[in-house]
């Protein structure tokens, strides 16, 4: 009797121990099942999917989306310290429904000044900007708010940049410039944020960004486009040094550093370009210069812009007006094909030579050639590019 009822017991309590640990099973499966849902649920709501970045990072992503005329599109002129941007902006800002913003990254790239002096000394070698990763994540951050307006969310470090003195966005500055108090600051960015919603191209014209850092930001914002403007590297080497005072007397270490750092860019606005081939375009700056009107019109056709005879007037004044003037900073031009290879007739072909050499990859990649000889390199009638079929 005893032992029928120790059974009886035992077979109890293995019945509750098995029927507990369903029941824990059970509630898990639940749970898990039902938190996919929510997410799942959320998800769809707000159309977005985690995906991992590049830096590793998680950032929720926009799916493929077509853009709609009536939208409010962003244009970003990606490119490099003296590249013939100036020019380019100009000729792109001209039209009334573009609202132009220049430069939005330069004091955030001057607070990097100090980290990439001490590695140099250190390290004894050259730290890139834009290898940064948390350079590029507050870059990138700046520019979304640019993008859209979003004046009122921007750090110190963009809303008192200096380049924002040019364009539309100068009355913004100077009204910046007069304000004593933050609650003055915020009323003129306000004004600024109002007056950029009205237009229908919200324009940035940047030279310290990836293009890759600019095809995250396409996976968000259907309606941007990207310019990548490019220069022959030694066109803007000598321009750089015509220009400013703290360019390297290191001519190798100058052209090497300028030519790894545009490979890289190439190799990403490539894979851009075949992945949105309406919404990226590669131009050569000596294109602009040497065919104003056709590279023109073929800009406003990328961004589905009017092409009138106004605008042929103001790129003719811009380009071929005859009229002189010897300000580097200028983009008022008698020839700008003259412009553009000016730096034929002052470079040393060592220097020439020492180029063609590091930078052979991106010759190729853009359409640039070799000198052979100095006569070469000084005789403007020899052509030092040709034509690659993905360049506008």
């Amino acid at each position: 009797m005893k032992r029928i009822l120790s059974t009886k017991y035992l077979l109890k309590y293995r019945l509750t121990i098995y029927f507990g640990v369903i029941s824990i099973l059970a509630t898990v499966i639940f749970f898990t099942e039902f938190r996919r849902c929510i997410k799942d649920v959320s998800k769809s709501s707000s159309g977005l999917d985690p995906v991992l970045t590049s830096r590793g990072q998680l950032t929720d992503v926009l799916p493929e989306r077509t853009c709609e005329p009536h939208m409010t599109r962003q244009v970003i002129l990606l490119t490099y310290g003296r590249s013939g941007s100036s020019l380019t902006t100009d000729i792109i800002q001209h039209e009334k429904q573009v609202y132009t913003y220049f430069e939005p990254l330069h004091n955030l790239a001057k607070s990097y000044v100090g980290k990439q002096e001490k590695y140099m000394k250190t390290y004894k070698k050259y730290l890139p900007l834009t290898s940064l990763p948390d350079y590029l994540t507050q870059a990138e951050n700046i520019v979304r708010k640019l993008m859209t307006c979003d004046y009122h969310q921007l750090p110190p470090v963009a809303s008192k940049n200096p380049h924002m003195r040019f364009y539309d966005s100068a009355p913004m500055f100077h009204c910046m410039r007069r304000s004593t108090t933050p609650q003055g600051e915020a009323k003129c960015l306000q004004q600024g944020q109002k007056t950029c919603l009205k237009k229908l191209i919200h324009f940035l014209k940047i030279i310290r960004l990836t293009t890759e850092s600019v095809g995250h930001l396409m996976s968000n914002y259907p309606c941007l486009q990207m310019i990548y403007l490019v220069r022959d590297p030694r066109g803007t080497f000598m321009s750089k040094k015509r220009a400013f005072v703290n360019i390297s007397v290191d001519h190798k270490f100058e052209g090497k550093k300028f030519c790894q750092r545009v490979d890289k860019d190439i190799d990403h606005a490539l894979k851009l370009l075949k992945a949105h081939p309406d919404r990226v375009c590669i131009a050569r700056y000596e294109d602009i210069a040497e065919r104003p009107e056709e590279m023109s019109r073929k800009l406003y056709t990328f961004l589905r812009l009017n092409f009138t005879d106004d605008t042929l007037r103001f790129v003719f004044n811009r380009t071929q007006s005859g009229v002189n003037n010897s300000d580097i900073f200028s983009t008022f031009r008698a020839n700008s094909t003259e412009v553009s290879y000016a730096w034929r007739s002052r470079m040393k072909y060592q220097d020439a030579a020492l180029f063609d050499e590091i930078c052979r990859e991106v010759y190729y990649k853009l359409g640039y050639l070799p000198v052979n000889t100095l006569l070469h390199l000084r005789d403007r009638r020899k052509p030092l590019k040709f034509t690659k079929n993905y360049l506008l």
